[in-house]
């Protein structure tokens, strides 16, 4: 949505969600790429509403802090959107040449935009002929110009060049999959699914290739204010007895009887509720293809974000889609480097940082095959 002409040595993937911050600084080597350094910081509470950062002054130092602490030096950056104010769909328009189709995409757009086409910022890709003479597909993109205006503020208020404002299915795609050194999520179609903290995004990617994207409004709060109601403590309170739960008890092991924690009571039915609405995203993507089609069976659910990492999630959500479900391993085989990331680290932050790594890729590899080319 936002491009530099310059290509940088080092670039930055801001990731500011409602609950934390992360920030994963990737640079160019001979082999690829490598890692710099990364961090995670809590975000500023109540800075962030639908989507739309509402103190920047606020936000901004804390990237500054996290910025300095981690000792990330680049200047450029990437920051992302997600939520359900942001469109992601394949549509068809006649066809024409893209020069053209800039010229009238509000318009073609502003049938499948529900709000004011006016305030929203619009992007899209032609992905090639359709089936229909005469039309082609489109990937098209619609946001919020409040959700990408306040982005671009909070970037050049902590110091950095916005190089880009990205769809976080998007660099989830791009860290997840197409970086996998191995191509092993290349020739088969999964549902990436990003466990934040406001929301919950779904999204199918068939043989390397965007599909689906939804967005489902249960997340980690969702969860710990279930048991912030139950027990009247604090969110902060609420928010540690979940995570100790989840140590104590793994979700894996609910249904075996044995747990005797009370605040699982109001919080498993959410994640079951959650794990339905999975399976309806899922569903729906195969209700697209004829019977019998390969492409229609998603094979993989591979989980990212803070709530990816309650013990359990992964069998516990397995066991409800019959689905085989793990965790991202994400840099484990990869073509990016993580040689200057400790260990201890990686192993407690490794499902969040998805996300800032596709980000913090995306104008590199885009130098890359425009060098190609």
């Amino acid at each position: 949505m936002l491009s530099s002409l310059f290509s940088k040595e080092s670039t930055v993937g801001i990731d500011i969600g409602s609950s934390f911050i992360k920030a994963v600084e990737v640079t160019p080597t001979t082999q690829g790429w490598e890692v710099a350094a990364a961090a995670v910081e809590p975000c500023p509470r109540e800075t962030m509403k639908d989507g739309v950062i509402t103190n920047v002054h606020e936000v901004a130092a804390a990237i500054r802090g996290l910025l300095r602490e981690a000792g990330i030096r680049a200047t450029g950056a990437i920051c992302g959107i997600s939520g359900s104010q942001v469109i992601v769909r394949q549509v068809q328009f006649p066809k024409m040449t893209e020069a053209v189709l800039r010229k009238s995409i509000k318009y073609e757009a502003s049938k499948y935009v529900s709000s004011s086409i006016e305030d929203s910022v619009v992007e899209f890709e032609i992905i090639g002929d359709a089936e229909e003479p005469g039309q082609m597909n489109v990937w098209l993109v619609a946001a919020p110009r409040e959700m990408i205006d306040s982005r671009v503020a909070v970037l050049e208020s902590a110091g950095l060049e916005p190089l880009a404002i990205d769809v976080e299915a998007f660099a989830l795609i791009r860290s997840v999959v197409e970086l996998s050194s191995s191509d092993r999520y290349l020739h088969e179609t999964v549902a990436l699914v990003d466990m934040g903290a406001s929301h919950t995004d779904v999204n199918v990617v068939s043989r390397g290739e965007f599909a689906l994207t939804r967005n489902i409004p249960i997340a980690g709060d969702s969860f710990t204010n279930a048991i912030k109601n139950l027990t009247g403590a604090s969110f902060d309170e609420s928010e540690q007895m979940k995570l100790e739960m989840a140590r104590q008890c793994p979700l894996d092991e609910l249904d075996s009887g044995d747990s005797e924690c009370r605040s699982w009571r109001v919080v498993q039915p959410l994640i079951d509720e959650l794990i339905r609405e999975i399976r309806r995203s899922i569903n729906f993507y195969h209700s697209q293809f004829p019977e019998g089609h390969t492409e229609a069976f998603v094979g993989k659910v591979i989980l990212t974000g803070g709530s990816a990492r309650m013990l359990g999630m992964d069998r516990y959500m397995s066991s409800k889609l019959g689905i085989p479900t793990e965790v991202a391993r994400l840099f484990e085989d990869s073509a990016i480097s993580i040689e200057k990331l400790s260990p201890d680290f990686l192993d407690k932050h490794r499902p969040v940082l998805a996300i800032g790594a596709g980000l913090a890729i995306k104008e590199l590899i885009a130098d890359v095959k425009q060098k190609a080319a």
